[in-house]
């Protein structure tokens, strides 16, 4: 299979010094703010204070959906979905590292390292969040393939898991608690909201997979 980026690579520039340029060149935001914030953060969704997700579904008509689970599972009444699905997270990575888009940094992309957008605790994760250079987007988003994708995909996922483990293994254990695990089965179990086997399978598979922990092999 011709793979463009190979061929890219193979003729101007090493692999190794490409990937050491994304790893390197991504910002991330201070060990001591993202500390904080996390904190903060968690205070919120737990004392009902008002905290973002990005919209689900075609033309965030969902989103209601993972509110009412919010509501119901996390005793949250105040999630909201973010009014550009990205201002949220742009404005803490700029207010956190003190850099402003088009001002102070250009070609930078924001960018969610492990996803889980819908997600209450990561969306807004300081930990989560880092200007990436945009010549490397493609290779942590979902429309390059190849297995030098994969290889990139690796070392940034594990760069990012070394910087903030504590943080991550601190949502895992939320996320994973037998208390919330009891609380998402009830809820499904009696979802009194009127949804075909269709939405309702989408619903679970989205729920599923935003509220998973984050594991790095």
């Amino acid at each position: 299979m011709i793979d463009s980026y190979e061929l890219f690579l193979s003729n101007y520039v090493s692999k190794e010094d490409f990937f050491n340029f994304g790893l390197t060149e991504t910002i991330f935001i201070d060990k001591y703010k993202v500390s904080e914030y996390w904190e903060l953060l968690k205070k919120d969704i737990k004392n009902n204070n008002p905290v973002p997700i990005r919209g689900f579904g075609r033309d965030a008509k969902g989103t209601n959906l993972f509110i009412d689970f919010y509501s119901q599972v996390f005793n949250n009444k105040n999630v909201f979905k973010d009014s550009t699905n990205n201002h949220n997270p742009s404005k803490l990575i700029q207010e956190l590292t003190g850099l402003k888009k088009g001002k102070d940094i250009r070609n930078y992309q924001i960018s969610h390292i492990f996803g889980r957008t819908k997600n209450i605790y990561t969306f807004t994760a300081p930990w989560n969040i880092v200007f990436k250079p945009k010549i490397l987007d493609p290779f942590t988003g979902h429309e390059a393939k190849g297995d030098m994708v994969n290889e990139y995909q690796k070392e940034f996922y594990q760069l990012s898991y070394n910087k903030f483990q504590p943080y991550i293994e601190d949502y895992n254990e939320i996320i994973t608690s037998p208390n919330i695990q009891l609380k998402i089965e009830e809820y499904f179990n009696e979802l009194q909201i009127s949804l075909s086997e269709k939405e309702l399978n989408k619903f679970k598979i989205a729920i599923k997979e935003e509220l998973s922990p984050i594991i790095i092999s």
